[in-house]
């Protein structure tokens, strides 16, 4: 009941709510908002695209808005069947909805577009031409925010990495200071080293995350390329016992090294099939363009069907489309279902890219657009984002060369420092234990207690060897996922890009972790007294 009452009370001073009540909403609603920003651009050259090329067909403007509205594959087209609702429901007129709804957009991208449709509907220029120039302007605008995305994202990649080698030294210097001064409370010590190392670590990821411009790579249909679909089958079976078994070696061993170790080499087949299904799709990516311009242009100057075209493009010049073109080929000639084949086709791709464009492309020449100028249309949007991913490879491999070997030094100096700390700490307790525990020996001037107290060294007889050495597995595990994730945002790709970076990053952590205290053995060597 007081409770109750406490509650009660609490709602009457927040104007009828908890105290931060809706603060889940407001984060997921923030969330949602920034990822629509980040996939407004690419969905807006699509969607323009896509209402460009079915204006070859000499579509009506309520048709276009009527097709448009059903591509619910784009997130800018929710826009539009918000538009033709105010048009068909309430009798709005076009240039009223546009204008509605251009208020309410929140990007600035969209909103622009919106204004410009509705002042050229009012000014009675034809739909075909207006969305001919507006296609043109889509992509100088896509393409200006997307390389300023790329010039953040250099800049932030640089960032990140000066910033998480600051909080190593930070966590490097706090471990160095319990050594030395042996506070009371060790463990409240480390876990402001955790806080300040994750604080930074997410504000870099965050911020990396929202430079980087979006550029899904992979489809979400069903049917997958075959690498895609050896990593589905694979993952739900190696992931989960790969984990139970890495933690049951560590608990084995007590060697958190060969954990890593295991679980890297267990990873790598589905980071390795990963990586080859990411670079296959930009290069089937790149020869689509070719072939959708030589698909219309032979269509068009012909005025043949989609099978006898086929037959007639020269697919030696396309060695990583070839394959899938000749199965597309044979299925319509043998009389299957041209609406399935075509399905195959893109579901075996494994590309978001040619499943937007090719759907585009077929979906106008159903509608009796003309093929030569659709597959042109078509085929320079696709350019223009397929162009823009080549420079962000460059940007992102520049970056992976940079993070793998600053990883490597991060964990080794956190090892290394450690282990020499810890064969210092058991040199000076061994020369402790030789002149006795009582406090006289450790005072007295002229011995070598004396000595060994009055410089301080016997601080490190009170070394706590195994919170520290679990501070260092915390500390190099929070900096391997945050490394992880970094090189999936810069690198993109779908999720099987973490398998590739974590198995990469785990590999060079485990080798680390075994042979630091190797070579800290082998070269420090610590003098010991041979007497008093």
């Amino acid at each position: 009941m007081a409770f109750a009452g406490f509650g009660k009370s609490v709602r009457q001073v927040n104007a009828g709510k908890l105290p931060f009540q809706d603060l889940g909403a407001s984060v997921k609603n923030r969330l949602a908002t920034i990822t629509e920003n980040k996939q407004m651009g690419p969905d807006l050259l699509f969607m323009v695209t896509y209402m460009a090329s079915i204006t070859t067909a000499q579509a009506t403007r309520p048709e276009i808005f009527a097709y448009t509205a059903a591509r619910t594959e784009y997130v800018t087209c929710k826009y539009i069947q918000r538009v033709e609702f105010f048009v068909k429901r309430w009798n709005y007129s076009y240039v009223e909805g546009l204008a509605i709804i251009a208020e309410k957009a929140k990007n600035d991208m969209l909103r622009s577009m919106l204004h410009r449709y509705g002042n050229s509907i009012e000014s009675g220029v034809p739909d075909e031409d207006f969305l001919t120039r507006e296609l043109a302007t889509i992509r100088s605008v896509f393409r200006n925010s997307y390389e300023q995305g790329l010039e953040m994202l250099k800049k932030w990649s640089d960032a990140y990495i000066a910033m998480l080698f600051s909080a190593n030294l930070i966590g490097i210097i706090i471990m160095l200071s319990i050594a030395i001064f042996a506070p009371d409370d060790v463990q409240q010590t480390l876990s402001s080293a955790y806080f300040i190392v994750i604080t930074i670590a997410i504000f870099g990821l965050i911020t990396m995350y929202k430079s980087v411009p979006s550029d899904d790579k992979t489809h979400a249909m069903q049917r997958c390329s075959k690498e895609q679909a050896i990593v589905r089958k694979l993952e739900m079976k190696v992931i989960p016992v790969a984990l139970i078994a890495a933690v049951l070696l560590n608990f084995l061993s007590q060697n958190a090294g060969l954990s890593m170790l295991f679980l890297g080499f267990i990873l790598m087949p589905l980071g390795v099939i990963g990586y080859l299904d990411d670079r296959n799709i930009v290069l089937r990516d790149a020869e689509f363009t070719t072939f959708i311009r030589s698909l219309g242009a032979v269509m068009g100057g012909k005025g043949i069907t989609v099978g006898s075209a086929l037959a007639e493009i020269d697919r030696k010049s396309m060695e990583n489309l070839e394959p899938f073109i000749a199965g597309v080929y044979s299925k319509i000639n043998l009389g299957l279902d041209e609406k399935l084949s075509w399905d195959r086709f893109v579901g075996e791709s494994g590309s978001n890219l040619i499943y937007k464009y090719l759907n585009i492309f077929r979906d106008a020449v159903e509608l009796g657009g003309k093929p030569d100028i659709i597959g042109q249309i078509v085929g320079s949007s696709m350019l223009e984002q397929v162009l823009l991913r080549e420079k962000r490879n460059s940007i992102a491999m520049g970056f992976v060369i940079l993070l793998i070997p600053m990883h490597a030094m991060m964990v080794g100096i956190f090892l290394f420092l450690y282990h020499i700390m810890v064969m210092m700490s058991k040199a000076i307790s061994s020369v402790v234990a030789q002149l006795g525990s009582s406090s006289s020996a450790l005072s007295t001037p002229g011995t070598i207690g004396g000595s060994v107290g009055g410089s301080g060294l016997s601080m490190f007889v009170n070394f706590p060897e195994q919170d520290v050495g679990l501070f260092v597995v915390i500390m190099i595990m929070i900096i391997t996922i945050a490394n992880v994730i970094a090189g999936k945002i810069v690198m993109g790709g779908d999720r099987y890009m973490y398998y590739f970076f974590s198995s990469l990053l785990l590999i060079v952590t485990g080798i680390i972790y075994i042979a630091a205290p190797v070579i800290v053995a082998m070269f420090f060597n610590i003098p010991t007294f041979q007497g008093v």
